[in-house]
This record gives structure tokens, sequence and C-alpha cells, in this order.
């Protein structure tokens, strides 16, 4: 079974009160260090004399390279760190975005489908279906091939999950729609549902779609006309 650096320090530092033991073993042993390195240092540079003074350990350099890898120290200089600020940390997890041609590695057939369709037809102008902790790209996939989405997903290391899926789901998600039967067109150098699906499907949730209705009706002539018109 293979350790980490983490895993070899002196026995005294095991001595720690229960509550802390409890939060050691939900929490990953490097974003732990993490908060107690920004807790000890802040925003002060400090040297690995420093880093040892302060964090006993025979592996000083080793855990501080495994650190600057991982994102939660910069190295200023030789043998000089800084710790990422916490705000800063967490933009750079948040903010990764998957390139979405990531799907043509897969091999198998897809279509975006639903809010990242309108998207996509709408040439980026209109994007919902969103809430400033999750971001669903929804994918219509083949029935038969959902067992080779999930291990490309996995191989792949990117978030997914099936439509109606019972899962925790932050940031951004494939969230992938088994279909029996599928139909794609390509727009942008993107595999997408055909336009008529995507006009259904605003037609469908008008009340939130509506801003995307009349774009695409200016854009390609779907012939909408707007609630208030039809009404009046």
């Amino acid at each position: 079974m293979s350790s980490s650096p983490l895993d070899t320090v002196p026995k005294s530092l095991y001595i720690f009160p229960k509550n802390l033991i409890t939060t050691g073993v939900i929490m990953d042993k490097y974003t732990e260090l993490y908060a107690w390195i920004w807790k000890a240092f802040g925003r002060e540079e400090f040297s690995m004399d420093r880093f040892r003074s302060t964090f006993p350990s025979p592996q000083g350099p080793k855990i501080a390279h495994d650190l600057v890898k991982k994102g939660y120290l910069k190295r200023m200089r030789r043998g000089v760190y800084r710790v990422v600020e916490p705000s800063e940390f967490i933009a750079s997890i948040a903010g990764a975005e998957v390139d979405l041609n990531i799907l043509k590695k897969s091999g198998k057939d897809y279509a975006f489908c639903d809010s990242a369709a309108v998207s996509i037809w709408t040439d980026g102008f209109y994007w919902t279906g969103f809430t400033r902790g999750f971001r669903p790209i929804n994918v219509a996939i083949r029935k038969k091939d959902k067992g080779s989405w999930g291990r490309f997903f996995k191989k792949a290391g990117v978030k997914y999950a099936f439509e109606g899926e019972s899962k925790t789901l932050y940031g951004q998600v494939f969230v992938l729609h088994p279909r029996g039967y599928l139909t794609s067109v390509e727009k942008d150098e993107l595999r997408v549902v055909p336009l008529k699906e995507v006009v259904d499907f605003c037609l469908e949730h008008e009340l939130v779609y509506e801003p995307a209705l009349e774009y695409l009706d200016e854009r390609f002539g779907i012939g909408y006309k707007r609630r208030e018109q039809r009404v009046a």
C-alpha cells in the first residue's frame, strides 16, 4: 500500500485533540496542512527552514514540492515559498473549464441537448439552467452506450451524471440523457440536436426561453410569435 510523505512524521504529531482527528479523517491531508500553513504564515514568504521549524517533518522539501504541484503553495525562488490565498485557490479550482470537444475522443455518438443546445443554436446569446454552484452540460447519448460513457468520463477525470441520478452535483458536470434514438447535426464544430428539437424544448419552457425563441426567429425564421401577440 502506497503512502504519502505526510504519513511519515514524528509520532508526537499524532497527539491531537479528538475533534481534530475526526476532521483529519474527512479532509484530505494536504488540504488540512494547507489550512495550517495559511494559519501559520498567512501572506508571508517562508523558507524551508521556517517550514521545518513550524511543521516537523523528515520530508519537508518533498511535501513542499507536492503542495506546489497541487496548487497550495507558490515557489517564489529557490527554497522560498508563499501560500496561495484561499480565494485564489478556490478560483483556480472552480474556474477550470472542460473543453467540450473532449466528447469527440469517446468514439461514441452524442449531441448537446436541452439548455446546452439552446446556447449553441443561439450562438452563445442565451444560456440558462445553471446556478452559481452548478453548471450542467446536457448531452444526449445512445442508451446502449451508457456503460462506455461512464468508463470514458471516469478515465478522463471529468464529472458526469446520468439524467435523474441521485448524486450531489457541483461545478461543471456533463449530464447524460440516454435515448433509444439519437439524431444530431453539426454547428460550430459541435454535435448538437437539430434546431426543431431545440425550438420544441424552448416552447415547452417558454416562460424561461422566450428570449431564445425570439433570437432563433430572427436568425432562422422559425415563425415564433410572442405570447402577448398570440393573446392579443
